[in-house]
C-alpha cells in the first residue's frame, strides 16, 4: 500500500532477472509523488532496461489508464520524472501494460456491480500474456 494506493509492483530487466530491492523502492518512491490523492489501484513497472532504469507508475481510474514516466542512468536509483512528451515504453513495458490491461477488464470492468481488485492484484502478468 503506497498513500492509500494498492499497487502491483512488475519487475522486468533487459538481462532476465528481477530488479533489486533498491530499484523496487525507488519506483515506489516515485509513485508516492505522483500517484493522486484518494487512493485506488495502481501498478508499476520497473524495468531494468540496456540504456537505463525505467519507472512506469500507472493507474486506473475507471476505464481510463494514466502514466507517469521516470529515469535513471544506468546503476542508478536516481529516478528523475520525464517530460510529458517522452517515451511512453519499451516494447517490453507495453507487453506489461497489455497484460495489466486484460485483467482490469477480466476482474474490474466486467463486474461492475462487484469488482475484483483483490483477483487484479493478484493476477499473474506471465499468465495474463498467454
Amino acid at each position: 500500500m503506497t498513500a492509500g494506493w494498492s499497487v502491483k509492483v512488475i519487475g522486468i530487466t533487459a538481462e532476465g532477472e528481477l530488479p533489486d530491492d533498491f530499484e523496487v523502492e525507488a519506483a515506489l518512491q516515485a509513485a508516492e509523488q505522483d500517484l493522486p490523492d484518494g487512493g485506488g489501484v495502481a501498478f508499476v513497472i520497473v524495468d531494468r532496461g540496456t540504456d537505463a532504469l525505467w519507472a512506469s507508475v500507472c493507474w486506473w481510474h475507471s476505464d481510463i489508464l494514466f502514466q507517469r514516466q521516470w529515469r535513471a542512468e544506468r546503476g542508478s536509483t536516481d529516478l528523475r520524472r520525464l517530460p510529458p512528451d517522452a517515451p511512453v515504453g519499451c516494447v517490453w513495458q507495453l507487453l506489461a501494460i497489455d497484460c495489466e490491461r486484460r485483467a482490469w477488464v477480466e476482474h474490474v470492468l466486467t463486474r461492475p456491480h462487484d469488482p475484483d481488485l483483490t483477483g487484479y492484484l493478484a493476477a499473474d502478468p506471465m499468465v495474463e500474456a498467454s
